[in-house]
């Protein structure tokens, strides 16, 4: 408004735009996760049960992710097994669950620091695990995590980017599969660990 009635001075009217550029792609972020979660969460939604690989899910989100990992110059600890770990559910859900811990994880992590991914197989599950180095999240925090719209006070200055729904999608489409999340931050390490029916 500032703008159009000539009230910002022309020296700022950059900055402006830069903000209100920012502001729109936020919302427009907002408003992509919002009709996404009421698309999970619709009565007709019903989780497509089919049999994957989610190992190579895992490894297909890790390279989607690359430009941002090198943008921090972080290590990745690949700790799979050799063979396919075929489960049940929805691939492009999982897919999704994956991208956010992912993107999560490489946001969080301390520069220079190295991610850890680990498949592992007990009790009919598939364990997959997301582990980072960086800030320990208090214990006091942990449980609020995956609520809507909840952004930890670490994350506030950190993550300008996020709405606070990435963690609560995760948990939304695990419960569509019947399924846990799981997570620990201790001394500066912080793992976040779901399940899925092996097939």
């Amino acid at each position: 408004d500032g703008i159009l009635d000539g009230t910002t001075p022309p020296e700022r009217e950059e900055e402006a735009l830069r903000t209100i550029s920012s502001e729109t792609r936020r919302l427009s972020r907002l408003v992509r996760r919002m009709l996404d979660l009421s698309r999970l969460q619709s009565a007709e939604n019903v989780t497509a049960q089919e049999q994957f690989d989610v190992s190579e899910v895992l490894v297909r989100v890790l390279l989607s992710l690359e430009t941002k990992i090198n943008s921090r110059h972080l290590d990745v600890d690949t700790q799979l097994p050799d063979d396919p770990v075929k489960v049940w559910g929805d691939p492009d859900a999982i897919t999704q669950v994956c991208y956010n811990l992912l993107d999560n994880a490489i946001k969080f992590a301390r520069e220079g620091s190295t991610i850890t991914l680990t498949i592992t197989e007990k009790g009919g599950k598939a364990h997959v695990s997301v582990r980072n180095e960086g800030d320990t999240i208090p214990a006091e925090e942990l449980p609020m995590l995956f609520d809507r719209f909840h952004k930890s006070d670490k994350s506030r200055s950190a993550d300008r980017e996020g709405v606070g729904l990435g963690l609560y999608i995760v948990q939304t489409i695990l419960n569509n599969h019947k399924e846990n999340i799981a997570v620990t931050s201790e001394n500066g390490v912080t793992e976040f660990t779901f399940t899925l029916m092996l097939a």
